[in-house]
């Protein structure tokens, strides 16, 4: 293909047949917004018969030119087009069908056509009306598929070597900066405590947070980027795909998730649960303790994620909806104790 679109003005019926390989004899825009990336539903007719949907997902950069180069410096857009092209037909989890996708070698340009997963009959957001520690388990039981599948795999030096290691970025210590500046006279302690030490730590905590077996972890496992298909659960938004300690992922989504009372109470029982997938796949996997050590630490990455998106007001995400997502956060540093143990750790 000769071109890749990097705007919705891109996606012509002509460019649309070369990509799918079918005539489309028409494609109407039907929504668009854009967030950390820019994204779009097409209604489709085609020319011919065909088993692809009427509906496609498409994903592209954003139009917003800050954002944009955002992207474009972290990799992120050009990560999950290779993810869909290369990757996620063989992984043993539900992600969204991929019809097309394709990127530049300097990750500004961008493109994936996906199922619509709505059409699907997938629900969002399931948190809010599945949440119990049932849920929480069944999203246990797919990381550990993902992770196991991954285990120290020496693909990450052959076919893999695409997928990098968990990256810094150094655009988040300045967040957590502005962060700090405009919200900490109005958090707890825990906010305060936790910037203070990222600031005058980052290089060490973020070498922390690569101690650990290398497998796949999705990176950014938050209920915004799940899905329900019936009783299966699925994993949307590839971008900050990486190889690293699957606490990342597993310490992302509990920290997060979980309500306190659970968090106190229930925390270390799902570690071991989750521990217990994994041995049943058949890994070596860490002892119950080394797992809740790297807890401690990867709880505190989700929170450098969401202070860091505070930062940035609304344009990430509604200031809102995250000040409410951070008093949950809040109590999961207090009750695992992530600053002590980082301090300890280092």
């Amino acid at each position: 293909m000769a071109t890749i679109p990097t705007g919705l003005g891109g996606l012509s019926r002509e460019w649309l047949s070369e990509a799918l390989q079918t005539p489309v004899s028409g494609v109407t825009l039907l929504d668009a917004h854009a967030g950390t990336t820019g994204r779009a539903l097409l209604a489709l007719e085609y020319g011919t018969a065909t088993a692809l949907p009427p509906r496609l997902f498409v994903k592209l950069p954003p139009g917003d030119p800050q954002q944009r180069e955002f992207v474009t410096a972290t990799g992120m857009g050009r990560c999950e087009a290779r993810f869909y092209q290369r990757l996620a037909p063989e992984l043993p989890v539900r992600v969204p069908r991929c019809y097309f996708a394709a990127s530049d070698t300097a990750g500004d340009a961008y493109i994936m056509l996906l199922e619509h997963l709505v059409d699907s009959g997938c629900t969002f957001r399931n948190s809010s009306t599945r949440y119990s520690l049932d849920y929480i388990r069944q999203i246990l039981a797919a990381f550990a598929r993902l992770h196991a599948h991954y285990w120290a795999s020496p693909r990450f030096s052959a076919d893999l070597d695409w997928v990098q290691p968990l990256r810094q970025q150094s655009v988040g210590a300045q967040l957590v900066a502005r962060a700090l500046q405009a919200h900490g006279a109005k958090m707890p302690p825990v906010f305060t405590a936790m910037a203070e030490l990222y600031l005058a730590q980052t290089d060490a905590i973020h070498q922390l947070w690569r101690r650990g077996v290398p497998t796949l972890i999705h990176g950014d496992v938050h209920d915004g980027n799940l899905f329900y298909d019936r009783d299966q659960p699925g994993f949307l938004d590839w971008a900050m795909l990486a190889q690293g300690p699957a606490m990342r992922d597993v310490g992302y989504f509990l920290a997060g998730t979980l309500k306190p009372e659970d968090q106190r109470d229930s925390g270390r029982e799902l570690l071991r649960y989750y521990r217990e997938q994994l041995l049943a796949l058949g890994v070596v996997a860490p002892s119950l303790d080394e797992l809740w050590q790297q807890y401690q630490w990867h709880a505190a990455y989700v929170w450098v994620g969401a202070t860091a998106t505070l930062a940035m007001g609304d344009a990430w995400q509604p200031v809102n909806y995250l000040l409410a997502s951070m008093e949950r956060l809040h109590a999961a540093l207090q009750t695992l104790g992530s600053v002590e143990a980082i301090r300890a750790a280092l």
